[in-house]
């Protein structure tokens, strides 16, 4: 079976509809904003539905079950951040770079696909007469940082955000009040106007549990921070901030915020989720899409205006961590 193209918007439902599915579908707008593919083929059954939310969010779910092993393979572009729930058996998921990875039950996975890649699922004999559920949520990072009203994300968003490899992800243990969410969404029957609110509402609330349990996670896991080091950590962080054009080198900026290099190195990254020179790279590519969308200055002028000597270096930066290249911002 050949590869469909996805790349990430509504009209990928037509496509699986008439690549893959081979027309055995039905597509029905269920609200202004959303849309259901559902289809019952001689070995499989099941429906996406997917809703594009005025908070910014993508959210989708998915419901299948199969009769027997099978596979489909998609040729996907750059994507938006990913946190996505599975309940049931799930596929294997093999990327071209020869990742592979495991969408297992009771999964919850942080990932982006930051450069395009073809993804092959296999649906193996384990989850044959079995439902498998999917529930998917879809944000960029600003827009999650406008929300949260931080620049700090959870360290698992930051390091699948930082990743330099085509399809990074994060592995979470469930927690069940993710499940009882996706019971509310899947079951929705509401209609009409009330529909697209209702949407909007458990949309903002899963994504604030799916933060919350990475939290959870993260200081369970990270090395014990006293209140004395969070504060100098911080300092360091505003002191890369402020520099971003000119930053100290790394034993300078843990003398200016009282700390030795070592802590420096192992706190930041704990705290922040990144490396020092990690960070500061995201956040200035993230000041850099600020100020293109300003549409003040030059590709150039910006690129300058974040710390980059070389325009070329700046523009590969910028399009692995968007996936369009800075002159395309709009």
């Amino acid at each position: 079976m050949g590869a469909v193209t996805l790349d990430g918007s509504q009209a990928d439902l037509d496509r699986i509809a008439d690549r893959v599915l081979n027309g055995a579908t039905a597509v029905e707008t269920l609200s202004p904003v959303e849309r259901q593919m559902g289809w019952n083929m001689l070995d499989r059954s099941g429906f996406t539905r997917s809703a594009a939310l005025r908070s910014g969010i993508g959210l989708t779910v998915t419901k299948l079950r199969w009769e027997r092993p099978w596979s489909m393979a998609f040729d996907h572009g750059a994507s938006r951040l990913k946190f996505i729930v599975t309940r049931g058996p799930g596929p294997w998921l093999t990327t071209s770079d020869g990742e592979r990875h495991h969408l297992e039950g009771g999964s919850f996975h942080v990932s982006q696909i930051r450069r395009p890649v073809r993804l092959q699922f296999d649906f193996d004999e384990r989850g044959v007469d079995r439902d498998h559920e999917q529930l998917s949520l879809e944000i960029d990072r600003l827009r999650l940082s406008e929300l949260l009203g931080t620049q700090i994300l959870p360290a698992a968003v930051e390091r699948v955000l930082s990743s330099p490899r085509a399809y990074p992800t994060d592995a979470q243990p469930v927690m069940p009040a993710l499940f009882q969410l996706i019971d509310e969404i899947v079951h929705c029957d509401a209609r009409g106007p009330s529909r697209q609110l209702y949407l909007e509402a458990k949309g903002l609330e899963l994504l604030a549990v799916m933060v919350d349990r990475l939290e959870e996670g993260e200081r369970a896991a990270s090395p014990v921070l006293s209140a004395h080091d969070m504060d100098r950590l911080e300092r360091a962080r505003q002191i890369v901030l402020a520099r971003m054009d000119d930053p100290p080198r790394l034993p300078d900026l843990a003398r200016l915020a009282g700390l030795n290099e070592a802590k420096l190195k192992a706190g930041f990254r704990a705290l922040f989720g990144d490396t020092v020179y990690g960070y500061l790279r995201d956040r200035r590519l993230d000041e850099a899409h600020r100020l293109l969308r300003q549409r003040r200055y030059s590709v150039s002028e910006v690129a300058a205006r974040v710390g980059y000597v070389n325009p070329s270096k700046f523009a590969a930066a910028f399009r692995e961590r968007f996936g369009v290249p800075p002159s395309h911002v709009t």
